[in-house]
């Protein structure tokens, strides 16, 4: 009789715990939507976007940058104001580190993940990558760091951001270094 008393009170903790847990993690996803949705990236000096970047983790690449970033057109103002403060060349494309951010504040996109650098929008993640990762973007709240080549076209239209990201998406936990 009294072992089934203990497994049925593990049992009831294992639930609970469980469901706590559920609990904690539903809470984290509502306030880091309702933080997100409130932050403006665009307003961030850089000694917070280096605060961002810091804690976020690297999304690891396989060299390939096989996956390009959409909607960048629309964003040529912005790339063209860090291709000036960053002093890139239309001569060859530029190894940068960029920052995904999710955006669930996007009306357009469920799961827009925007593609940014030093601050600005430069385009938005493919649509099937964004879906995989807006979730855990959420959860983290900090971004993720992906390795990125930026192409410089003469006319918006020639832009490209061209991302390194190996399939299956896999977080690389160590933060910057």
């Amino acid at each position: 009789m009294g072992i089934e008393v203990l497994f049925t009170v593990i049992g009831v903790l294992i639930v609970i715990a469980i469901f706590g847990r559920r609990k904690l993690e539903e809470k984290r996803l509502k306030d880091n939507r309702k933080m997100l949705t409130e932050m403006n990236f665009e307003n961030l000096s850089m000694a917070e976007i280096e605060k961002i970047l810091d804690k976020a983790p690297l999304l690891k690449g396989n060299g390939k940058f096989a996956f390009k970033s959409v909607g960048t057109i629309p964003f040529a103002k912005n790339l063209d104001s860090v291709r000036l403060a960053r002093r890139l060349y239309f001569v060859e494309p530029t190894r940068v580190e960029v920052l995904f951010i999710p955006e669930p504040a996007n009306t357009e996109r469920i799961h827009a993940v925007a593609v940014t650098l030093d601050g600005k929008v430069l385009g938005y993640v493919p649509a099937k990558e964004a879906s995989e990762l807006h979730g855990d973007l959420l959860s983290r709240h900090i971004g993720l760091r992906v390795m990125a080549k930026v192409y410089l076209g003469s006319r918006p239209e020639f832009n490209a951001i061209a991302l390194d990201m190996a399939k299956p998406l896999r977080v690389n936990s160590r933060k910057r270094s």
